[in-house]
């Protein structure tokens, strides 16, 4: 055998070797608290894996771990900022543990509608607010989606008007802002873990609870409770997080696969979350008999009236005025691009 030959294809050998080793996949985890399942959050996750991976040609894989495998959603911010989680996708309400100023989310009747929100979720005030977390955190927020309207349901009575709600035990997650909001109306807030929140309202300790009917739903809330108002108080954020050292570290086009796919991603959730607004209060009326009522804009401008200066100011007192401002501001344009004049 020629040696010059021999050795040139040893060295081709190893050459491409190397290019094989240098064009392995790049493992990517992504963790969440939702279980596998037909749920928006879950089927939106899905849609980012399959998207990365068929952009990639396979060269990027996402491994999903569900359910709080990972732990909870505090536990895995602080994995993602820490570096041993890549991706996550928490809701505003863990990340304001983190990020103070996401609570600017929760002033109440913030949004009239979907749309109205998606404008703002996607416009010049969220960008902003992305470029300061990773300032101020040294997490890259890619994406913010719609985690759902909050809403009552009791097992006392219709709540139609606020006066409805006045006297009930309500539970609210373990937020001074979400109290605040609850006894505004007259009611008594009750905080209560999540994992809590269903043997409460079997064994009565309180009276009602608030979340989107994706969650009522799946949740079994709906075998415990009567009554379903769907007055839309509170418009929940789920916000696509990812440690910035292994974003940085990516190629130019794999960044833009992973953006691109939170955006798909957050697209997803936005729709099937709106979706599951009826499609899940169907289930909930028809499957378990509870009484669904979907409150008027008339309607929801007097829970407005009572609700939206106490909180707004206990916002502000948290967050500061000025990013309260900004953000009613960029609402205002939000509704003047849609129904062409900022409702009042």
């Amino acid at each position: 055998m020629n040696l010059t030959k021999c050795l040139t294809g040893v060295a081709l050998a190893g050459a491409l070797g190397l290019a094989a080793g240098t064009a392995q996949a790049t493992d990517i985890k992504f963790g969440i608290g939702i279980p596998e399942g037909d749920f928006p959050e879950y089927n939106a996750l899905v849609r980012f894996k399959e998207y990365v991976e068929f952009k990639s040609n396979g060269d990027m894989t996402v491994r999903l771990f569900p359910n709080n495998q990972l732990g909870g959603e505090r536990e895995m911010i602080e994995q993602v900022q820490q570096g041993s989680l890549e991706l996550s996708f928490p809701a505003d309400g863990a990340m304001a543990g983190y990020y103070p100023k996401m609570q600017v989310w929760s002033i109440p009747y913030l949004f009239e509608s979907a749309p109205v929100a998606w404008k703002v979720i996607n416009g010049e005030f969220a960008r902003e607010m992305q470029a300061d977390i990773l300032e101020q955190t040294g997490i890259r927020a890619l994406a913010f989606s719609q985690n759902g309207f909050r809403s009552f349901t009791n097992n006392v009575r219709p709540i139609v008007n606020p006066g409805d709600i006045s006297g009930l035990k309500i539970r609210t997650m373990e937020s001074p802002v979400f109290m605040e909001l609850v006894n505004s109306l007259g009611a008594t807030a009750t905080p209560i873990s999540g994992a809590e929140v269903l043997l409460s309202l079997r064994q009565g300790v309180v009276d009602g609870q608030e979340n989107p009917p994706a969650v009522v739903y799946g949740g079994g809330l709906g075998e415990v409770q009567k009554y379903y108002t769907l007055n839309e108080h509170v418009f929940g954020l789920h916000v696509i997080i990812a440690n910035n050292e292994w974003f940085e570290a990516l190629e130019p086009g794999e960044q833009q696969i992973i953006v691109d796919a939170a955006q798909l991603m957050a697209w997803t959730e936005n729709l099937q979350k709106t979706e599951g607004d009826w499609r899940f209060s169907e289930k909930l009326a028809d499957e378990l008999g509870m009484e669904i009522h979907v409150s008027t804009p008339d309607e929801k401008a007097a829970f407005k009236e009572l609700t939206q200066a106490p909180v707004t100011k206990f916002i502000e007192e948290n967050v500061g005025e000025e990013v309260v401002g900004e953000l009613l501001s960029a609402v205002d344009a939000a509704k003047a691009e849609l129904y062409g004049t900022a409702s009042k």
